[in-house]
């Protein structure tokens, strides 16, 4: 099996999904998908690793790196803001909680700057709340 290969399969099966879900999901197709977790088929163009990025929740510039398609050093150039959204991410699928609408990108595309701004007010409420009962 490859390096990709295994790598998918591990966060195919994190995020509890079959090979069929994730190909329903990712429009790449099961067999495809299962190939390519098998080793019998070599590393996914970029067009079929967006894909699956995108349907496991996972940034598209990971999985590149784990393809061997770009090198650390060029992931590292687009993380300044990147990198606070993944530890919330993170957060979110150590409780458990990554299937909640917060966390799907087309949910905010629904979103107005009114609604975004009223969001961050919420969450900053939230935030000086617990440090006042601390």
């Amino acid at each position: 099996m490859n390096h990709f290969g295994e790598q998918l399969r591990m966060l195919r099966e994190n995020r509890k999904m079959s090979v069929n879900q994730l190909a329903m999901y990712s429009g790449v197709s099961a067999a495809g998908i299962s190939r390519i977790e098998n080793g019998k088929r070599g590393v996914p163009k970029p067009l079929t690793i967006k894909k699956l990025a995108h349907a496991l929740k996972v940034p598209y510039e990971d999985l590149m790196l784990i393809a061997g398609h770009i090198e650390q050093e060029k992931v590292h150039e687009m993380k300044p803001k990147y990198e606070s959204i993944l530890k919330i991410y993170q957060t979110a699928i150590q409780n458990e909680l990554d299937h909640l609408p917060l966390f799907d990108g087309d949910q905010w595309e629904t979103l107005t700057t009114q609604d975004i701004n009223q969001l961050n007010q919420y969450f900053l409420t939230l935030m000086n709340q617990k440090k006042t009962n601390k």
